[in-house]
């Protein structure tokens, strides 16, 4: 059984609450999952119970300062901070694990994980203005999209990109976007290193644990490609791919 984890950066005390109980902001990233309130965090030798969690879920923390890294969260326990701010000096206890108080996601249980490779590590789509369209040629899916310029300049003056899925079997639109994945409704929120990314996956990849159906192509190609869109997630299966621009 995995446990769901989450690495300590830092550590905040807030004043009493109005029962005069101690209030200390733990700043979480690198999460495997998101804690909701009532879960029991071990921090170190200590267990601490969450009290809430950050409203934004993601990059805002309860104190308004913005969170390092994709994937980071604050939550609130009702425990004294000088005990815990100790904890962030020593490397070994950085690591926060916990017993989520409802049912874990699947990945949690299981052996057989799937495996990303990132393959779009000089591009990617623009990330506010996608403009998705999808066109099939024989056994060949074509998706055209706007590039994003702003983190590749190269792509400044380039107006649209094509990837090319050759020897395609199938693919599908889902409607998972980006607060979706976060909030779990992907069956690969937590296993997927970033949202907003073009992987292959290998293995067991889960696919019926999606209902939209699939529009077969020609091809035969088994390769499992997954891109991670603005408001929706495209997924591929075929032989290989080729970026057109």
């Amino acid at each position: 059984m995995h446990e769901p984890k989450g690495r300590l950066i830092d550590v905040y005390g807030l004043p009493n609450d109005g029962f005069g109980q101690p209030q200390t902001v733990l700043m979480l990233d690198q999460l495997t999952h998101l804690p909701e309130t009532g879960d029991v965090l071990q921090v170190a030798d200590r267990h601490v119970s969450v009290a809430k969690v950050d409203g934004q879920r993601m990059r805002d923390c309860l104190t308004s300062w913005p969170m390092s890294g994709l994937g980071g969260i604050s939550v609130l326990v009702n425990a004294p901070t000088d005990e815990l701010l100790a904890l962030v000096s020593y490397p070994n206890f950085l690591w926060v694990t916990w017993a989520p108080k409802n049912s874990s996601p699947w990945h949690f249980a299981a052996d057989d994980l799937p495996t990303f490779t990132r393959l779009n590590e000089d591009w990617n789509a623009h990330p506010k203005d996608v403009g998705l369209r999808l066109e099939e040629s024989g056994n060949e899916l074509i998706a055209r999209m706007k590039p994003n310029p702003y983190a590749y300049r190269q792509f400044e003056n380039v107006h649209e990109i094509a990837v090319s899925f050759l020897n395609c079997s199938r693919y599908r639109v889902t409607s998972v976007n980006d607060e979706g994945w976060y909030l779990g409704h992907c069956r690969f929120s937590g296993l997927a290193p970033n949202w907003g990314e073009f992987y292959e996956v290998s293995g067991n990849t889960r696919d019926n644990m999606n209902s939209t159906s699939w529009i077969k192509m020609k091809g035969v190609g088994a390769k499992h490609f997954h891109f991670y869109l603005k408001d929706e997630t495209l997924e591929i299966k075929a032989q290989d791919w080729v970026l057109r621009f």
